[in-house]
């Protein structure tokens, strides 16, 4: 029943940002669009950024099905292509809160993009010195970042193009 909840939130917040400024919407709406009370929401999420972060989660993983790539560049692609889909609820979150927020929800699953079968192998192919971990979080947050500056200058460069890009800074980087 938790996650039933938790699921019927998300996709009640994703809705209201499609119609709403975020700034709107309140965790009483959200609530109620699911006929629940605010307390089922705080027993499921800490504030709305929580939800925020999870619904972003949920979209990507169940309805984009993001992670059934088998390549790092397809589930790069999948993910840029969501959020160009989607830029009603990306411009919402840029126009109406601090960028920190949208980062806090995109870094988990580029980052999740940088570890186990997703790790860009075909362009890492020797060991470069630094440490492994060190650079994929480096990595993670120049990425995250370059994406909230495409998202902000309204996605004009093209999905496919900003993966081929990424593919040659991994290989400069990995050498």
């Amino acid at each position: 029943m938790k996650q039933k909840t938790e699921i019927q939130l998300c996709k009640a917040f994703m809705d209201l940002m499609r119609k709403y400024p975020f700034t709107k919407i309140t965790i009483q709406k959200i609530a109620s669009e699911c006929g629940v009370n605010r307390q089922t929401f705080y027993y499921h999420f800490d504030n709305i950024y929580d939800l925020m972060a999870t619904a972003f989660e949920y979209e990507l993983v169940n309805e984009c099905h993001m992670y059934d790539e088998d390549s790092w560049e397809g589930v790069m692609e999948r993910f840029l292509r969501w959020m160009k889909d989607n830029k009603v609820i990306i411009k919402n979150i840029l126009t109406n809160i601090e960028s920190r927020y949208l980062r806090q929800a995109m870094y988990p699953m580029i980052i999740r993009c940088m570890e186990d079968k997703y790790r860009p192998n075909v362009i890492v192919h020797h060991d470069t010195g630094i440490d492994n971990d060190f650079l994929h979080r480096f990595i993670t947050y120049g990425l995250t970042q370059y994406i909230i500056e495409w998202a902000e200058n309204d996605f004009k460069e093209g999905v496919k193009n900003m993966v081929s890009q990424f593919v040659l800074v991994l290989r400069k980087l990995y050498g």
